[in-house]
């Protein structure tokens, strides 16, 4: 008989349920308690038999300084550490597992979140039918780019002019993200976009900003001055950037600037030292999976794709 409920013990023994990869869950569990972000009455297990046969975690993330806050509007939760015994009873306990614990977390959502990673997490058409046999949706799905250093450089046009996020100043950039995701392709910049409302989504997208980013996010002008885009090229991993956003503004789409910008930021990762790029984009995304492979950034280098579920499932 299979039994659910909340797991009586510390992160490190929850962590060890699933052996291989233990560690690492452990050191993130106890980051997200520190920050408040998760709480050990979050935590599910299902035994059978006195045997674990699954786990799973819920969390919270905001990307204000409210984060975690029930007061803050772009909370979210999200579903983290589903563990089961893959290709044994995993499609019979996870559903169950995950049906058990939604009711216990609602008050985390609505939406409760769930990201499968294809580079990162195993089983990832498993995990994939367990979230929707559960009652989760598929939200979005996005696609890994890839551009690595072949030695050569970056050709770069002249129909724009770029300035730093120095240069320009934080309000001046934060104006200009707000424009250029106007009428985004993006599902899930588009559902933080109408939820946040244009001004808010500048600011709240200036909280990526990491520590030696500034210089390599840019603001993009035509010969006359007028602001036409700007691309965000950020650290990633050790020798990894990734294009953190990018946007041409509405007015200006359709001429292909959306390769100068990817060109730029291109040139801007060899200069910072990077020796490749990972980016991804909505699968909806087509003029930009398109301009993705004009600019030499390639699907299919590595396994990142990426399934957004959702619980309740979107519209």
């Amino acid at each position: 008989m299979l039994g659910i409920g909340v797991f009586d013990g510390d992160a490190s023994a929850f962590a060890a349920l699933q052996g291989e990869g233990a560690a690492a869950f452990e050191e993130q569990l106890s980051g997200l308690l520190a920050q408040g972000l998760a709480r050990p009455e979050w935590w599910f297990v299902a035994e059978q038999a006195g045997t674990p046969v699954g786990r799973v975690a819920f969390m919270t993330d905001s990307p204000t300084p409210d984060a975690g806050s029930a007061t803050d509007p772009l909370m979210e939760a999200f579903l983290i550490g589903l563990w089961l015994r893959w290709g044994t009873d995993d499609l019979e306990v996870g559903p169950r597992l995950l049906s058990a614990a939604l009711p216990s977390v609602a008050a985390l959502g609505p939406p409760i979140d769930a990201r499968v990673n294809a580079e990162s997490q195993s089983h990832p058409d498993r995990r994939r039918a367990v979230l929707e046999a559960a009652g989760f949706g598929l939200f979005q799905e996005k696609l890994g780019f890839v551009w690595q250093d072949e030695g050569s450089p970056v050709p770069l046009g002249d129909r724009l002019i770029f300035r730093s996020l120095p240069e320009v100043g934080e309000s001046a950039f934060a104006a200009a993200l707000s424009a250029g995701c106007a009428e985004t392709l993006d599902r899930n910049d588009r559902y933080f976009y109408d939820l946040t409302g244009a001004q808010r989504w500048g600011e709240v997208m200036m909280g990526f900003l990491g520590p030696d980013d500034a210089p390599t996010w840019r603001l993009a002008y035509d010969a006359d001055g007028r602001l036409v885009g700007y691309v965000m090229l950020s650290a990633f991993d050790d020798d990894v950037a990734t294009i953190t956003h990018i946007g041409v503004l509405p007015e200006h789409r359709g001429q292909g600037y959306i390769v100068d910008l990817l060109a730029r930021a291109t040139a801007d990762a060899l200069t910072r030292g990077f020796s490749s790029i990972l980016s991804d984009v909505d699968t909806e995304n087509l003029p930009m999976r398109a301009a993705m492979e004009r600019a030499g950034h390639l699907p299919g280098v590595r396994p990142w794709h990426v399934w957004h579920y959702r619980f309740p499932p979107p519209d």
